[in-house]
């Protein structure tokens, strides 16, 4: 017989691998789009762009509404886009993220896109860990639909932290940081079987407005800057067109 604490480490480790094995996917994914030129470089950032979007305003924010309402969803976007200035204005005073270093650029980018992901994982872990108790057949197949996300997400942190030129430590870091929380709300899943539904709609709005602002802010423009001509906006409605099909193919 497996015992309480055996069944709690089980969970926990489950969520975590979960996401952690989609997520350092993508980031290696991302070793073999880096070594291009710089239209291809503009384009796959572009792609990168839309695809980020895509999956906030057709997955992430229509679950938000799901689970709340249109009112409840907007109150967590306004609250993600106001950590994302305050934490745009920390960097900026630090220094961190100025013209004056591209690499420290690419690095808040990468930290915003994580925040962003970490928060999202918690309401996906505490869905995974209630789904363990009661579906093991549900819950492998949310299970796919975690990796295929973090693949794509893996892909965005990886793209930006090859750009600053980072070691292997930093994604590493990178993806364990955004898995943990999956890990967390795995566990919490399992003792609690559910949570409410305002909060993880709050939760998922609150993540979606984080990452709608650094996509805004930074991705987009950088694409078009990295490659002023039509493919990296070509790549930008591609990313779209790929993030329907993923979102289409994991529901």
């Amino acid at each position: 017989m497996v015992d309480f604490k055996t069944n709690i480490a089980f969970l926990g480790f489950f969520g975590f691998f979960v996401a952690w094995i989609g997520m350092i996917s993508g980031i290696f994914l991302s070793n073999v789009v880096y070594k291009t030129n710089r239209r291809i470089k503009g384009t796959i950032l572009g792609f990168i762009g839309g695809l980020i979007l895509a999956l906030v305003c057709f997955d992430m924010l229509p679950e938000s509404f799901e689970y709340g309402n249109v009112y409840i969803a907007s109150f967590g976007i306004t609250m993600g886009l106001s950590l994302a200035i305050i934490l745009e204005g920390t960097f900026q005073h630090n220094h961190l993220g100025t013209a004056k270093s591209n690499n420290d650029k690419f690095l808040k980018i990468a930290i915003f896109i994580s925040i962003g992901i970490a928060i999202h994982n918690i309401p996906g872990g505490v869905a995974l860990g209630a789904l363990v108790s009661t579906s093991l057949r549900k819950a492998m197949h949310l299970s796919i639909i975690i990796i295929l996300h973090g693949i794509s997400e893996g892909l965005s942190i990886g793209f930006y932290l090859k750009n600053r030129k980072s070691q292997f430590v930093a994604p590493l870091l990178f993806s364990m940081f955004t898995a943990l929380p999956m890990g967390i709300g795995a566990i919490l899943g399992g003792f609690i079987g559910n949570i409410s539904s305002y909060t993880i709609s709050i939760s998922l709005s609150f993540a979606g407005g984080l990452i709608l602002y650094v996509v805004c802010r930074e991705i987009l423009p950088e694409a078009r800057e990295v490659w002023e001509g039509r493919l990296s906006t070509i790549g930008n409605v591609l990313g779209v067109i790929a993030g329907i099909l993923i979102i289409s193919l994991i529901h």
